[in-house]
């Protein structure tokens, strides 16, 4: 099973995307400090994992920065369900997740099912960014639901469905493929500043010896005041 944000397990590499025999997760993991965020002199101050999230895979490593903020929920309106990316036809639910035993941002083991980082902002929250992530592939699931996120061109249409039924509409701004660890952490997960959704993933060339993709696949997406 697929664990961890950016977890990836070291049961093998990855096939080539033209034939998947030897899928692996690749997913970012974002560390999230549990000592200031989780944990006050007294204890933790909310369960974790919550039920959505998952533990890390074993071995694997973790190469980013803590994310500047302490995980209490922003109000926002209701909790993102689905995501679809019709340029590249993904339609996936979306869970909302937080931090595992680890410290770590959590991701749906399903790696069909996009996680949503539940302690920043939510899509169509006033101001900051609205964190999704998924995974690009496994070994034993096959792809994942952002396999083909580095696919978006700028101009493409992102729909996030909301719990009570709302549904909205962003226009990718950027694609990015960043290094893990140049990962510009406090910027994806601002909270301030024009409200925008933020996609990640893994991508580029898979480390062998480390175990997991070298890069991030980042989509900066922002609202579409006039859907098409």
């Amino acid at each position: 099973m697929a664990r961890g944000f950016a977890a990836l397990t070291d049961r093998g590499a990855p096939r080539s995307r033209g034939a998947l025999p030897g899928l692996v997760v690749g997913v970012l993991l974002v560390l999230v400090p549990l000592a200031w965020w989780l944990f006050g002199e007294a204890g933790p101050r909310s369960p974790v994992p919550s039920p959505s999230s998952a533990a890390p895979a074993a071995g694997a490593a973790t190469t980013v920065g803590p994310v500047p903020a302490r995980p209490v929920p922003v109000p926002a309106p209701a909790e993102p369900v689905g995501i679809r990316l019709p340029g590249v036809g993904v339609d996936a639910p979306v869970l909302p997740v937080g931090v595992d035993g680890s410290g770590e941002m959590a991701v749906p083991p399903d790696v069909r099912t996009v996680g949503w980082y539940r302690f920043g902002p939510g899509p169509g929250a006033a101001a900051g960014s609205s964190v999704l992530a998924g995974h690009v592939d496994d070994r034993e699931q096959g792809r994942g639901a952002f396999y083909r996120l580095v696919e978006l061109a700028v101009g493409e249409p992102v729909q996030v469905q909301l719990a009570d039924g709302t549904e909205l509409g962003y226009r990718v701004r950027d694609v990015q493929r960043v290094a893990k660890s140049s990962l510009p952490v406090e910027e994806l997960f601002g909270r301030d500043g024009r409200p925008r959704l933020v996609l990640i993933t893994c991508g580029g060339e898979f480390d062998r010896a480390a175990g997991r993709f070298r890069d991030n696949v980042v989509v900066f997406a922002e609202p579409d005041p006039a859907p098409r």
